[in-house]
This record gives structure tokens, C-alpha cells and sequence, in this order.
């Protein structure tokens, strides 16, 4: 597991509020698309981090096809404490627990710092597919144009780590 505090509580999460509210302010969508598959975050699993007063420290979104469990969000609230891994981890144990043989998680070309997140915790390049975001802009316009550092979105790029 991680450094993040014990007293944090996992659950699942059926109010998708809070989740579609951070992903429609990070993304500018609560739709993400995953092995050109498109996923609404308030329609697939999700697992939360809770501060024993209620507060939120980390969401998830996953699903799984087949064999294959898909992380579509992931959202720390409280950076550089840990949460991020705990709740990566608590996805490895659910979708384990699912059956599912490998996690895969869609990252932006501009994505450096979860570029960084998932390859340092196993995730291993997989796959790469030029201009998909510029194509998912004509279903969903509202998805962000620029993202770290001012980067331009235009291509996504899939990690996964065997389970």
C-alpha cells in the first residue's frame, strides 16, 4: 500500500456527483474514452477515499470488459499525500476480484505527471493512437483543447499492468 493516512475510509460510491463534477472541470466531459471505447464515469463502478468527517480524498472510475478492467478517472484530492496510490490500488484489488487479467488506463499526449504515476507503479506502455482526441471532440466539443504546461490534446495513449 502507500504512506496515505490510515483513518482514510474506501467505499463504493453510487452518487457520481462529486465524480462528474471534477471530471467535467479537469476534462471538460464526464465521458472517457478507453481502447476506443467510450465510458460515462456516471454510469460504471466507482470506488472513493473518505476522511472519517466525510470529505472526499480520492475517486475512481473503472469498469471491466472481458478480461480487461478499464480505469477511466482517477482523482486525488489531496496531492502529494498518497491517496493516488491507495486508490490505485484499491482498483488492482477490485478488478483482481472481478477477474479481470490486466488494468488499462487512457492517458493524453500532455499527460506527463500520470505518465509518471502509473509507469512508476508497473504500468507499461500499450498502445498509442494518433489525433483520438482530436476525433472524440467531434462527439464530445467540450473536451479540453490545451492541458499540462499548455501542452495541445490531440492523441491518447493506453498503459496497462497485468493483474
Amino acid at each position: 500500500m502507500s504512506d496515505a493516512p490510515e483513518e482514510l475510509e474506501l467505499r463504493i460510491v453510487t452518487d457520481k456527483t462529486e465524480l462528474c463534477r471534477i471530471m467535467l472541470a479537469s476534462w471538460g466531459s464526464h465521458s472517457m474514452m478507453i481502447g476506443l471505447h467510450v465510458y460515462d464515469v456516471a454510469e460504471i463502478d466507482a470506488l472513493g477515499l473518505f476522511e472519517p468527517d466525510g470529505a472526499t480524498a480520492a475517486l475512481a472510475s473503472w469498469t471491466v470488459r472481458g478480461d480487461s478492467a478499464y480505469l477511466c478517472a482517477l482523482h486525488s484530492l489531496k496531492p502529494g499525500e498518497g491517496v493516488a496510490i491507495q486508490m490505485l490500488d484499491a482498483v488492482i484489488f477490485a478488478a483482481r476480484k472481478a477477474g479481470a487479467k490486466r488494468l488499462k488506463a487512457m492517458l493524453t499526449n500532455d499527460n506527463m505527471p500520470g505518465m509518471t504515476f502509473y509507469q512508476r507503479r508497473g504500468f507499461r506502455l500499450s498502445g498509442l493512437y494518433l489525433e483520438a482526441i482530436d476525433a472524440y471532440r467531434s462527439v464530445v466539443p467540450d473536451i479540453i483543447k490545451t492541458g499540462y504546461k499548455d501542452i495541445p490534446i490531440h492523441d491518447a495513449i493506453e498503459l496497462e499492468i497485468a493483474l
